[in-house]
């Protein structure tokens, strides 16, 4: 199955279990396998870390945001202004982490939000993909809408998966130039060194091997002798 990560808060209220638990099966049913930190994948290293390893190996990356921080009344502070907000509602912040490593990692980015979500960072139209905002309902994810909107996201996963498989390299049958063309300058200084090195081992070896000698120094004990002529006595 086709591997994608999900970014999602933890759920706190059953109206987000639901839905998150809908869009995971939803998935699976088109043939995605979820990968979610924390539930069906764990690492010893710090989560970015841990993530970007696990990002490397998907194909796509789902961003799943509802409202983790909610206060009624606020001041946003932008441009030397401050502004009255209310009703402001937050996902957690690994929703926008998470999105612009999937983001750099060029995988096509399926974002569902939250109605009432406070449209900023990647959580808002304008980039190099549309969120698709909705109720906290399961079944708005058998609607048509969001049906059509996950196949067309679908597709990009299967292209980049596609070309992803095209550009693996098959070294047996490159030649060394090409190869040694292929490398970047401090690879192929890399490369250098290590033939330098084996080189040095080798020929250290057969020094040894030959009591102080060098493999093409002929000792002259064994200079070839001109054969006698066989013949009669004297």
């Amino acid at each position: 199955m086709t591997k994608v990560f999900i970014s999602k808060g933890s759920a706190a209220t059953d109206e987000q279990r639901a839905f998150v638990d809908a869009v995971l099966e939803m998935l699976d049913t088109v043939g995605m396998s979820a990968r979610i930190m924390g539930e069906n994948e764990w690492s010893h290293e710090q989560p970015l870390r841990a993530i970007k390893k696990i990002m490397r190996e998907c194909d796509g990356a789902v961003i799943i945001a509802f409202t983790r921080t909610q206060f009624n009344e606020g001041i946003e502070l932008k441009k030397s202004q401050t502004f009255s907000i209310s009703n402001i509602k937050l996902p957690t912040t690994w929703n926008h982490i998470e999105a612009s490593m999937a983001y750099s990692f060029e995988l096509p980015l399926l974002v569902v939000a939250e109605n009432g979500l406070k449209s900023e960072g990647l959580i808002e139209n304008g980039y190099d993909w549309r969120v698709y905002w909705t109720d906290l309902h399961p079944d708005v994810v058998k609607s048509d809408s969001f049906k059509g909107f996950l196949q067309s996201w679908k597709k990009a996963v299967e292209e980049k998966k596609q070309s992803s498989s095209s550009t693996e390299v098959d070294l047996s049958k490159i030649s060394i130039g090409k190869l040694v063309s292929m490398l970047s300058l401090p690879q192929l200084w890399s490369l250098v060194g290590v033939i330098a090195t084996v080189i040095a081992l080798v020929a250290g070896s057969s020094y040894k091997l030959g009591a102080g000698k060098w493999p093409w120094q002929e000792e002259p004990n064994k200079q070839s002798q001109p054969t006698p002529k066989s013949g009669a006595a004297d």
